[in-house]
């Protein structure tokens, strides 16, 4: 049988193993950076092809053969990329989240952080601050709704989970959804490194809503050590507003720079909970390490993936729950509720492997 041809469109290279997840004998992969070789991608000099974001015509001129192109989220570039392929090509779009939820800032912010970004100076000025925020958004909505024309021309959108396909829908024309496989089992482990920790976010990123969080914790002169991973993103007026407001906490730790892999480990492995305020996708390398290293895990519940891991029998805490927990000193799982995550995860990892995601994708390409 003669394998199909699957290209696989990079321009971050955080997510070049994410391709890993197509190795099958049905398939011949092909991974495409778009950028400049550097020692941070060092790891794929020899499996890459590597291109000049000025060279976008020998990207189409190499993939002429193909018989699905990848695409690992959406930019200028790859979108120029797609709106140039002849429609006889099956296009699949790897979501991470951004593309789309950067565009509706009213549904992804909540209003402490919307104050932040849009400048509220003070209550007084409230009419004329949603009037500018409410102007914004509809600019925004009207800019975003011709540029994601693209979203058209794409087969098929793949993610982890139907939960936010659904959501998605409500707000965006969508491909068809392909469910993507667990990368790893989870295994038991010794969770007695615990200590009085606490991760907040993933990142300085807004989409965090970090400062409803912070007004939680600083009503309480806990003892636990609030952490803080503020390791990459836009160091902006929300970033100078959340260090002020961690500053003032009782006990605290910032992370500021970029973590390699062991020490990211290393945090997660002896901390007891992980806080996550987002109201959409993000960090599930960050929750998948939570549910690894037995930490309580809460999410918003606007988020469709804490439904998405609470439909599998995953225990998640909502942020309401947060306060209370505090006060309580209830911020870690039971060993019976860690093992128990551990054993839904896999039990999820099991109802669809890689190979039953490659099957479907070659029943989908064929």
């Amino acid at each position: 049988m003669k394998r199909k041809k699957i290209y696989h469109i990079h321009t971050d290279f955080k997510f070049l193993y994410d391709s890993q997840r197509f190795e099958d004998e049905l398939f011949n992969n092909q991974l495409i950076f778009i950028g400049e070789k550097n020692e941070k991608n060092a790891l794929y000099h020899d499996s890459a092809l590597f291109f000049s974001p000025h060279d976008l015509s020998k990207v189409l001129e190499t993939v002429k053969d193909a018989n699905l192109i990848v695409f690992y989220a959406m930019c200028d570039k790859k979108i120029k990329l797609l709106n140039q392929l002849p429609s006889s090509v099956k296009t699949a779009w790897r979501f991470f989240g951004y593309e789309l939820y950067g565009t509706r800032h009213d549904l992804m912010f909540s209003t402490k952080t919307l104050e932040i970004m849009y400048k509220r100076k003070s209550y007084f000025l409230g009419v004329f601050f949603w009037l500018n925020f409410y102007y914004k958004s509809l600019k925004r909505y009207f800019e975003s709704k011709k540029k994601l024309e693209y979203i058209t021309k794409i087969d098929y959108i793949l993610l982890f989970a139907e939960e936010e396909y659904i959501y998605l829908k409500k707000h965006w024309k969508m491909p068809k959804f392909v469910r993507l496989n667990l990368d790893n089992k989870l295994s038991e482990r010794d969770f007695s490194k615990s200590e009085n920790r606490v991760i907040v976010g993933n990142s300085r990123n807004s989409f965090n809503n970090h400062l409803d969080i912070l007004d939680i914790i600083s009503k309480h002169k806990s003892e636990t050590n609030f952490t803080f991973f503020l390791n990459y993103g836009n160091k902006g007026r929300y970033y100078q507003e959340v260090l002020e407001r961690i500053y003032h906490l009782n006990k605290y730790t910032v992370f500021d720079e970029f973590l390699n892999k062991e020490e990211f480990e290393r945090i997660y492995s002896t901390s007891s909970a992980f806080v996550l305020n987002s109201y959409r996708q993000m960090a599930l390398g960050n929750i998948f390490a939570a549910l690894k290293y037995g930490l309580k895990l809460y999410m918003n519940d606007k988020n469709p993936v804490k439904f998405w891991l609470t439909n599998n029998g995953i225990t998640v805490s909502s942020v309401t729950e947060l306060e209370n927990d505090i006060k309580d000193q209830n911020l870690a799982l039971t060993l019976e509720e860690k093992t128990q995550n551990i054993y839904q995860f896999n039990n999820l990892f099991s109802s669809y492997t890689k190979k039953d995601f490659c099957q479907e994708i070659s029943n989908l390409i064929s």
